[in-house]
């Protein structure tokens, strides 16, 4: 999405989930939290999206593709709506060579 020249960040709320599962202090929680939801719009995922990512995780399987369904979930609804992934991870890469997955380009600073 993009606003006034400006993009959007977007997060599925599975991922919100397993970011906020990985605390361990109520204070950072709720600090964490409170963070994220102000810097991202979350991603809701659907029942359809569900099922597509279910669909995906076959075809990536039957492919000799490694895929979690939580990955798969998360493709599924960049995939659905045409939104470019930021992810470091090689199974996304390897979903993007064989879906309409695209993933946002970045470079480290030197």
């Amino acid at each position: 999405m993009v606003w006034k020249g400006k993009a959007t960040l977007g997060m599925p709320g599975v991922v919100l989930q397993e970011v906020l599962s990985g605390i361990r202090n109520e204070r950072q929680f709720a600090e964490i939290e409170r963070q994220l939801l102000a810097s991202f719009s979350i991603l809701h995922a659907m029942t359809r999206d569900h099922v597509e990512a279910a669909r995906l995780r076959y075809k990536c399987i039957a492919s000799g593709l490694h895929a979690s369904g939580p990955d798969c979930l998360i493709a599924t609804l960049a995939i659905a709506g045409n939104h470019e992934l930021f992810a470091i991870d090689q199974d996304f890469e390897d979903i993007a060579r064989n879906t309409s997955l695209k993933l946002y380009k970045w470079r480290a600073a030197a």
